[in-house]
């Protein structure tokens, strides 16, 4: 992971992206049962699904001769960034996810011995046995 800072940022923007990047790298993995692994596209998603979906085409119109889309830009002043940096140690805090159950559809992922050999990293049905 690379962090990159523009000269222009505010104090409160920094420490808020050093906190955020802190947080994730110390605590991150206890959201991971929230996320399924596809090892074809090698894709994490959420077990949700994405909270809005991506900006695509279909959102492009033209009345009357203009270009309109609807836009997905989100912004918030600086002083909501001490929020989420709450709501992200609520997340953190609370216990794993349980792992999928046998009935429920979701079998452990089977990627075969040629991917394991390789794989670095936890798998979300792994969390859950050792949080």
């Amino acid at each position: 992971m690379r962090v990159n800072f523009n000269y222009f940022i505010t104090e409160t923007v920094f420490e808020y992206v050093l906190d955020a990047v802190d947080m994730v790298a110390t605590h991150g993995w206890r959201l991971l049962p929230r996320y399924r692994f596809d090892a074809v596209t090698g894709m994490w998603r959420h077990v949700d699904g994405q909270p809005e979906p991506p900006m695509s085409l279909d959102d492009v119109r033209y009345p009357g001769g203009r270009m309109t889309f609807t836009g997905h830009r989100h912004r918030a002043s600086e002083s909501a960034l001490a929020g989420y940096l709450d709501e992200a140690r609520a997340a953190f805090a609370a216990s794993p996810a349980p792992a999928p159950s046998p009935g429920s559809g979701e079998a452990p992922l089977d990627v075969g011995q040629d991917f394991e050999h390789l794989r670095w990293f936890w798998l979300p049905e792994e969390i859950t046995t050792r949080a």
